[in-house]
């Protein structure tokens, strides 16, 4: 990944709890095709183990795909550490929970899901549309940051040609030696 993740997906964790994906040599293919979009990928099969990696996550965005048969255990653990997550409930039969689902912001901010190529592309868009947001947020940073800095440079200007008003000691034992402030050139 390019610079540009660095920056903005530094802040993005996105973890996959299922038991037969979650597994190193599972879907390997399907797996690289959820890594081109980021590095920041954790997978998961083991529910004691995801629910410590996520209590253990601080100051990030979390966007969670979860097993459906797990999603009842995770959601909670999601929900309380993290600021609006996203969850991606993936089943092969989404009508067991979509009612149960309602309840969840997370959910409904994620989606619930029977096929990968549906899930890969609601979660593409929605880390697209999160990278737009904080590329704003960046840029109303950097504009702040370069009116700061003009601010700074027009006061050490006016700081080094404005004509110096104070006098100062030259001799520190003569007290009747005083000379004032010379602008410099």
């Amino acid at each position: 990944m390019g610079s540009v993740e660095k920056v903005v997906g530094s802040d993005i964790v996105i973890i996959w709890l299922d038991d037969h994906i979650g597994q190193t040599n599972n879907c390997t293919g399907l797996k690289e095709e959820f890594q081109s979009n980021t590095t920041n990928i954790y997978l998961f099969h083991d529910v004691d183990q995801c629910i410590k990696f996520v209590q253990s996550i601080e100051n990030k965005k979390l966007f969670c795909i979860i097993q459906g048969k797990h999603a009842k255990t995770m959601i909670p653990h999601i929900e309380k550490k993290s600021n609006s997550p996203v969850v991606y409930i993936f089943c092969f039969n989404t009508l067991a929970l979509s009612e149960w689902a309602q309840n969840y912001d997370c959910i409904l901010a994620g989606g619930i899901y029977d096929h990968d190529k549906d899930l890969l592309a609601r979660l593409t868009k929605d880390l697209a549309d999160y990278a737009a947001i904080k590329a704003q947020e960046y840029n109303f940073k950097r504009q702040a940051c370069v009116e700061w800095a003009e601010n700074l440079t027009k006061n050490a200007k006016r700081f080094r040609t404005e004509q110096c008003t104070l006098t100062f000691s030259t001799d520190p034992t003569d007290d009747n030696k005083e000379t004032t402030c010379e602008q410099p050139e």
